[in-house]
């Protein structure tokens, strides 16, 4: 099982060159069998617009709808749905599965007046997230993390392969605890990195944790590799590697996602 990377930029995108290898796409990943395969995507930001052509082919073909897991439903994770054209063709349906209500949610956000048709029209079927759940042959644990308006973390488990994805959380709190006995032992963890340890005073409440506390996190729930996400629309490719470089001399099988890049839970 792996997980591929889409977009990894929080809150916003942006698109000038000094951002160009860990990308200004808003966060969007996607997990598949080692035999590429998809099992689902999670999140749907503007990442979402790079694995849509061969996702969408293969839905269409064989007649399944397309699994997207949303972490939370702030903008910068539910904006590529916007513009998911083979979804407004009719050409595909979406199971989209997510935190509370997830159709009064992304429908209020996608829906007029703010965008020119609602998405709640289309072939969608909007599922709520409960604790645990299967697809097909994975396990799904969904577990709180601290982020405003609330947010969910999720452990994908197959056989003896595991992958947990926890963007965006702000450390701090007792969900810490939560999100670290959820990550034990797990393949791959990817864990919101948007600040330096030096930007947090300024930052508290914003709902974000720094490549410290991500490390912590690693260290404690004993993963094989962290992966570091939701980077800051600020946050050169340069600064980016300098965090990586930081945190792997405390955790070594540390880096950070990058739209195109696929990390395997061993």
């Amino acid at each position: 099982m792996y997980i591929e990377i889409h977009g990894a930029r929080g809150s916003m995108p942006v698109g000038t060159a000094e951002f160009s290898t860990y990308g200004g796409d808003t966060t969007c990943y996607s997990l598949h069998h080692d035999d590429g395969t998809l099992i689902a995507i999670i999140d749907a930001g503007t990442g979402l617009r790079r694995i849509l052509p061969a996702t969408m082919s293969a839905a269409e073909t064989s007649g399944r709808p397309v699994t997207i897991i949303i972490t939370h439903y702030h903008w910068d994770h539910i904006q590529g749905l916007s513009m998911c054209a083979p979804m407004w063709r009719g050409d595909v349906a979406l199971r989209i599965i997510g935190p509370g209500d997830p159709r009064r949610c992304i429908g209020e956000a996608i829906s007029p007046p703010w965008f020119p048709a609602s998405i709640t029209d289309m072939d969608v079927d909007f599922v709520p997230a409960v604790d645990s759940f299967v697809l097909d042959d994975v396990d799904v644990r969904s577990f709180p993390l601290h982020h405003p308006q609330g947010g969910r973390g999720y452990r994908f488990d197959h056989q003896d392969t595991s992958i947990v994805v926890a963007t965006d959380h702000e450390a701090g709190t007792d969900a810490d605890q939560v999100l670290v006995d959820a990550s034990r032992g797990a393949g791959v963890l990817v864990h919101d990195t948007q600040y330096r340890p030096d930007e947090l005073a300024d930052k508290r409440g914003w709902g974000h944790s720094t490549w410290e506390q991500a490390v912590e996190v690693a260290i404690a729930a004993e993963v094989d590799q962290l992966l570091f996400a939701s980077h800051d629309p600020s946050r050169t490719d340069a600064q980016v590697e300098e965090m990586v470089a930081d945190a792997a001399e405390r955790f070594g099988a540390t880096t950070a996602a990058r739209p195109g890049s696929r990390f395997w839970a061993k």
